[in-house]
Parts: C-alpha cells; structure tokens; sequence
C-alpha cells in the first residue's frame, strides 16, 4: 500500500472524513496499517485530522515540496509529469542532462531541495540552500537552433507572470536571464544544451528562486532577495513548481508555434532599464550606451554614440537614479 493510495481517497471527499474501516477495505490492509501510514503523512507534513469513529479528514497539503502534492496542481500536458525530487544533488542541471542521455523524456523535472555545486552563467556559483526552489526541466523542442536560445527569455517571462498571479509582485527581468525585485535578485534561469544540438536537439532548463530562506543565508555579499523575506510568510513551493511548469510549457508552445514577436513584445514589457543607461561588458570591452530591447533574435540592443551595438552574450549592469549599478555578477 502506497501513502499516495490513501491521499487519493481522502482527496475524493475533501473537508469530509474517511472511516479507517473503508480505506482499510478499499486497500485490502489493515487498519493498525492504515494508521501507520497515515502518521507517516503527518510526519511529511499533511495535516489530517484523525477522529474516533469518524475517520480521517485531509484538512492541509504541506507547503514544502512534495511530488504527489505538485502533480495533483499540474495543468500541464507534458511538463512536470515526470518529476523527480531529490533531498540534495551537486546541480539539478547536471542531472537533467545526464538523464537526457539516458532518454528522460520532453517536459521531464528534477528538483532538489538543496544544491551543494549549483551554477549560473559564466560558472559562478549558485547558493541553493534549503527552502529554495532549485529545478532543471529536460526540453525536446520542435525548434531551430536559433530560436532555441529564447527559451531563456521565455523562460523568464514565465517565472515572472507566476510570481504575479501567486504574489502580485512586480519582479523584472534583467537581460538576460536574472529576476529581479527592488534592485535585488530573486532568481536565475540557465539554459544548456545537451550535445550537438542538430543531432540531440534537447536543452536543459534550470530555474532557482530564492524562495523560503533569509537572505542571510546566500552570502552578506550577495545583492539578493527572498519570497520571505518579501512577503513576510513563507509561500507554498508546490504551488509554486506546479504555476511555472503550467506558464513555460504555454511559452514554449508559443516558441514552436513561431510567435516570438509576441514574446519579444512580453519580455520586452517586463524588462527592468529599458530607456535608461546601462553598462555591458563583452571580454575585456565596456559598452556604455541606453537599454533599447531585444531584436527578434533576442539580442541586446544598446544605443551608443557611434550607434546601436547588438549582444548576444554579456553582463548588463543596470545604473539606477541613484547612479549605482545593480543586478551584479554573483
């Protein structure tokens, strides 16, 4: 008998109690089993309420990450329907790739409730203590090369309408995969490509927020934000998981279907110095000029004094009223 088993039948009633003699029946063990499993739940933190001659009662889902609890809150079709969540991996990246060359399948997640060797562009180190959410999601898309690398932007406009339509929180997104909120970083996206892309065609996909944590715990030194933090409570992080599968696997079809004018106009809308100055720094070159956008291509453009400049790779750092740049390497 799975717990999972029980979870299905106490969600068939919800707010209503479920004898132990009928889920002992449906399941064919006994009860003394029943009971053990079900504090087993409570361990996890489901909260059921337990009430003699009446039965069991699923009153509360726990918030912290649970595979049966985000797959019960999937809208989507294929992300997230495999899901794996480990207590701690050396990067969720690494083993989503190593399980794409295994043949993980389109729309595959794995998530770690701790990283203990997370990177973000250019290698640097990624803190991913626990309370966070760290996850990579193996992608087969039906795309050119060149319009797989805008997932990244894809990728960010999903993760920032989900924390709008969780938290109403105004987070932007700093070209060209940072989120930002009041100048301080609350999550990263990184995109890897998984062999030779004409003849794997498969890119892994990894999205950290800062979620339930003190800043503390990233490094005094770090420039960082948390969803705690921000919103004083801590938040649901299977609702959380299960809101930006649902909005990435809605952009990604939009990639597929040739619409990337339309996430250009997206991106474009959440982008944080768009009109301002900005600094951009290529190798050992600095480029200081305004934020006009992206191209189609999903390039940077910055107008400078000797005209516009285009990048398609680099570190923006965006100069505030205040004269200071933020959204600092890390």
């Amino acid at each position: 008998m799975a717990r999972q088993d029980i979870l299905q039948l106490l969600t068939t009633l919800p707010g209503e109690y479920v004898s132990g003699e009928k889920i002992s029946q449906q399941l064919n063990v006994t009860r003394a089993s029943v009971w053990k499993q079900i504090k087993q739940l409570q361990e996890e933190g489901f909260e059921i309420e337990a009430q003699t001659k009446k039965g069991y009662c699923l009153r509360k889902t726990p918030d912290s990450l649970n595979a049966w609890v985000i797959e019960q809150m999937l809208g989507t079709v294929s992300f997230g329907r495999s899901l794996i969540i480990e207590d701690e991996l050396p990067s969720t990246n690494a083993k989503a790739k190593e399980l794409a060359r295994e043949g993980g399948i389109h729309g595959q997640v794995i998530i770690a409730r701790t990283q203990c060797s997370g990177r973000g562009r250019m290698q640097r180190e990624w803190q991913s203590p626990k309370g966070g959410l760290w996850m990579s999601i193996i992608i087969r898309p039906n795309l050119s090369l060149a319009n797989a690398s805008k997932l990244t932007l894809a990728a960010s406009v999903a993760v920032v309408d989900a924390l709008k339509e969780l938290y109403r929180l105004p987070v932007g997104i700093k070209w060209p995969n940072d989120l930002i909120y009041n100048g301080h970083k609350i999550a990263g996206i990184l995109g890897e490509v998984v062999g030779e892309w004409n003849r794997v065609q498969t890119l892994i996909l990894g999205i950290g927020i800062n979620a339930n944590f003190p800043r503390e715990n990233l490094g005094s030194s770090i420039a960082a934000a948390t969803l705690q933090e921000i919103l004083g409570h801590e938040v649901d992080l299977n609702k959380l998981t299960a809101a930006i599968l649902l909005h990435l696997e809605k952009q990604v079809s939009a990639l597929e279907a040739d619409m990337f004018e339309e996430l250009c106009i997206n991106w474009t809308a959440r982008a944080v110095g768009i009109g301002e100055e900005v600094k951009v720094i290529r190798g050992e070159e600095v480029f200081r000029g305004i934020f006009r956008g992206i191209s189609q291509e999903g390039e940077l453009l910055l107008e400078t004094d000797h005209g516009e400049v285009r990048f398609s790779a680099g570190e923006v750092r965006l100069r505030s009223k205040l004269g200071t740049y933020f959204g600092e390497p890390l």
